[in-house]
């Protein structure tokens, strides 16, 4: 497949083109269609870039698939880029050192955003250019685009009316002026419309552009997915919806309309759809970098925060069920990693409420945990579990109510001192952060330091974020707020805003460690001093005790360890059987 992409580039008299793994909707998921850097490389994970010349070929990816992008890159003359790595040249340094300022790269202009044309354009020697996806051409046998049903997502999951988010959205605006917010991420027009899709595997969203007026939407998607109910209601809420590929056709035409002040946010612009407004007079960025849209989202409401208790109570239900199965039968022999995400599967779908998985589940025995992302997608690619070490589970579902995501470290055996020092500062920078308050203002990047502590105490340390947004029955991994140590979002930690809380620790070719609940911010108190924040725990799932080192973990945590245990119980054992239900009483004992 090389060798039809370097023939592409000899045609065009090019020298290199930039592969991407995102859509036109950069969103984390995409459709087969636009896995062209899977393809070319063999290479699968959800983040990577992928840099082909004429006589080379190099994929830049992040700590998360170090592991996995080495073993899938072994033998296809693939060079492995691991970004963050001292000594490792990034995409620019690397073209430089190869093409000189006479020559040409290529780029899919609706795979990049603006700023990354832009900054790609100031710092590499050779002449950047912007093309139509030229892959239909060099790799015929792609898959082609599919649209499946769109649904309503009714307002008793929601909480709010089309009607009520648009007057929100607009709500700062100056009202003498004719807006126009356009919306690419199919995450933020599901939010805005109150519907959900399904053309994306675990994101339930629907391919689909938006035009944000005050008094309506233009909705670019499938006319023919949408079921009876999401139509009528979308009329009753003044949405028009028009084909999906004409979107930037209609963008052309109202480019030319002065009297509209067209705003996009910076995240989501790709240059395809600058440059037809480029030379706009009003145009421009939207204050937030992610969009009105994307911040309104991230704080959920009341009821949308009822949904997500909910959908946390079935889901600790579930969890409790597959816990209890893997301790029942892991000394047959019979278990493996496949089996037993395909087992939690099913006690999940045991609930009418159950709509899918939020993301490919992540069972990892062992050294395979050691790879943050590590998936086995069938039975023969899966290690057999047995009664020794570690077995890391982290999955997520979705309700119309709400989604989860949860991580526990099961121990299989009896542990080294080194494991259980490892397993305790997890847990216990998890904990830290749980108990966080924190004033207004606050950003995750600055309690980020609470989880990573007690693993930095050790001289250990993990190099993903700590936390990311969740959407409610959206995407799992949502902006903008994130609590990380690489980078400040600037985003402020505000009430309704649920995120995850992951620490972990990797110990390549050994084991890994990950304990993730879901948190939701909330108000503490205010008073002369301020307003002051803090966290709210959503999980009900129970948490391996028996590898703990109590003294490491300290009086406060193990305090704030039994409640939460306490608490689990409570909720979860009147929707067990009697015998799970006594099962579970001895998992939340107290320590």
């Amino acid at each position: 497949m090389l060798t039809r992409v370097r023939a592409y580039l000899s045609a065009e008299r090019a020298d290199a083109i930039i592969v991407p793994s995102n859509d036109p909707h950069f969103g984390e998921y995409v459709q087969k269609h636009f896995c062209i850097r899977a393809l070319l490389s063999g290479f699968d994970g959800s983040a990577g870039t992928l840099v082909i010349t004429l006589s080379e070929a190099a994929l830049w990816t992040d700590s998360r698939y170090f592991i996995q992008a080495e073993e899938q890159l072994s033998g296809t003359g693939i060079h492995l880029m691991k970004m963050g790595v001292d000594g490792v040249p990034d995409i620019v340094s690397w073209l430089n050192e190869r093409i000189d300022s006479g020559g040409t790269v290529l780029l899919d202009g609706a795979l990049f955003s603006a700023a990354e044309y832009v900054s790609y354009r100031k710092s590499l020697n050779a002449r950047v250019v912007g093309i139509a996806d030229p892959f239909d051409t060099i790799l015929p046998e792609r898959e082609p685009l599919y649209f499946r049903p769109v649904i309503l997502h009714e307002e008793t999951y929601s909480g709010l009316s089309v009607t009520a988010k648009r007057k929100m959205i607009f709500a700062g605006d100056r009202t003498d002026l004719r807006i126009c917010r356009i919306l690419t991420r199919c995450d933020d027009i599901m939010w805005l419309c109150n519907i959900r899709g399904s053309d994306v595997d675990y994101n339930p969203v629907a391919l689909s552009y938006a035009l944000l007026f005050r008094d309506k939407i233009l909705l670019f998607a499938c006319k023919e997915a949408f079921e009876e109910p999401a139509l009528k209601y979308l009329v009753s809420q003044q949405v028009e919806i028009l084909p999906y590929n004409s979107f930037y056709d209609v963008c052309e035409k109202l480019a030319s309309d002065d009297s509209i002040h067209f705003l996009s946010p910076a995240s989501s612009t790709s240059m395809r759809l600058e440059s037809i407004f480029a030379d706009v007079k009003h145009f421009g960025y939207e204050t937030r970098t992610e969009g009105e849209v994307a911040y309104r989202k991230s704080i959920k409401n009341s009821v949308e925060l009822e949904g997500f208790r909910k959908a946390n109570l079935l889901d600790g239900i579930a969890w409790c069920r597959i816990l209890k199965y893997i301790e029942d039968n892991i000394a047959s022999g019979t278990l493996n990693e496949h089996s037993i995400a395909q087992q939690l599967v099913a006690y999940r779908s045991a609930s009418p409420d159950y709509s899918g998985e939020s993301f490919e589940p992540i069972v990892a025995f062992n050294a395979n945990a050691a790879s943050a992302h590590y998936s086995a997608g069938s039975d023969e690619e899966a290690a057999v579990v047995t009664a020794q070490g570690f077995l890391l589970i982290d999955t997520g579902a979705h309700y119309p109510f709400g989604t989860t995501d949860t991580t526990r470290t099961i121990p299989l055996s009896e542990l080294t001192s080194t494991q259980i020092a490892d397993y305790t500062a997890v847990l216990k920078g998890m904990i830290e952060l749980s108990m966080a308050t924190f004033v207004k203002g606050t950003t995750g990047y600055q309690l980020d330091i609470l989880a990573r502590q007690p693993l930095i105490s050790r001289g250990r340390l993990f190099f993903h974020g700590t936390g990311h947004g969740i959407g409610h029955y959206l995407c799992v991994h949502e902006g903008p707020q994130s609590i990380r140590m690489d980078r400040d979002s600037g985003v402020a930690l505000l009430p309704g805003m649920v995120q995850s809380n992951e620490p972990a620790l990797y110990i390549e070719g050994e084991y890994g460690i990950r304990t993730e609940n879901v948190l939701v911010v909330e108000h503490f108190t205010e008073n002369e001093f301020g307003t002051f924040y803090r966290f709210e725990t959503l999980t009900l799932v129970p948490i391996a005790t028996s590898c703990i080192d109590r003294e490491q973990l300290g009086d406060k945590c193990v305090e704030w360890l039994n409640n939460y245990h306490k608490r689990v119980y409570k909720k979860i054992a009147p929707h067990l059987r009697d015998e799970e239900a006594i099962w579970l009483k001895n998992k939340c004992r107290p320590i």
